[in-house]
């Protein structure tokens, strides 16, 4: 989306800089199209400074606080700084349903989740069929424990873009959650039906199957996950550990084991100690008398 706003930023300021009525603001938008080009070429830190010149320039000039705010955050993880600068814009214009939005994600980001609601909830009312307005603040109310609520907001993210794979992974984990497991299943394969490649859907209805020790079905799951997301440790965990339950303890090793030479720094220290454990045990018993 930042690419995209960026883009848009470019064809605002010539249309500005043509008109020539605002010394003021035909500096800034010269400023923030110089922020622009730094972007593209990955030097953060310069586009940055350019749109806050651009801003301080023309303090009216809401895009630059915007395009400020979105490098802050996305960029540089500044959320306090990201925060002022597009709430900012918003005091400038109100009415851009992407400003509203992406304060929001900010929020969301510190974890303010009652303000990301509210913050979400104005994007809604400015573009009522934003999808991931919905899908984010359904997230934040989830956080909040207003679960009804956030039920609503993913079948609202679902009907407003039916090909978002995100909204039917929410929603289907909100039923897991509560071991709805039948309505879970439903959603993640509506999901997979209408965005075959997202891997993790796959997943996610592979834990279904596995709560419900359909172990078979499971398997099949966890293996579409890895076919399209290669790398995902939790797919070969939750793959080694479904063939132990099936009693395949040689596919169980050697998932298991692919799994413990893949993680990540930042995986579960309990999940990798429970797949060496597995290893052991079924080791242990592949080379008793």
């Amino acid at each position: 989306m930042l690419r995209i706003a960026l883009a848009l930023a470019v064809a605002l300021g010539a249309s500005l800089s043509l008109g020539g009525c605002n010394q003021e603001r035909n500096e800034s938008v010269r400023l923030m199209n110089k922020g622009i080009a730094y972007y593209k070429r990955d030097k953060i830190v310069e586009a940055i400074d350019h749109f806050a010149q651009a801003a301080q320039v023309d303090p009216s000039n809401d895009r630059a606080f915007f395009y400020q705010g979105l490098l802050q955050y996305q960029k540089r993880g500044d959320f306090d700084d990201a925060r002022k600068s597009i709430q900012r814009a918003i005091e400038i214009n109100g009415d851009d349903y992407e400003y509203h939005y992406h304060l929001g994600v900010v929020l969301s980001r510190a974890e303010q989740w009652k303000q990301a609601v509210d913050a979400f909830a104005q994007a809604i009312k400015l573009k009522p069929d934003h999808a991931e307005s919905h899908l984010r603040q359904g997230m934040a109310l989830e956080q909040t424990g207003q679960y009804d609520r956030a039920q609503e907001a993913f079948v609202a993210a679902v009907k407003a873009d039916p090909r978002l794979p995100e909204a039917y992974n929410a929603l289907g984990n909100l039923y897991r959650r509560f071991d709805q497991m039948s309505h879970a299943a439903q959603v993640f394969k509506n999901g997979i039906e209408n965005n075959p490649q997202f891997a993790l859907n796959y997943h996610d209805l592979g834990l279904v199957y596995q709560a419900q020790k359909r172990f078979d079905d499971a398997i099949k799951q966890f293996e579409q996950a890895q076919k399209l997301d290669p790398g995902s440790p939790s797919a070969l965990f939750n793959l080694g550990m479904t063939y132990a339950a099936n009693d395949d303890p040689q596919r169980a090793i050697q998932q298991l084991k692919v799994y413990l030479t893949r993680r990540t720094a930042a995986e579960d220290a309990i999940r990798v100690q429970i797949a060496q454990d597995m290893i052991s045990r079924l080791e242990a018993a592949a080379n008793a008398p």
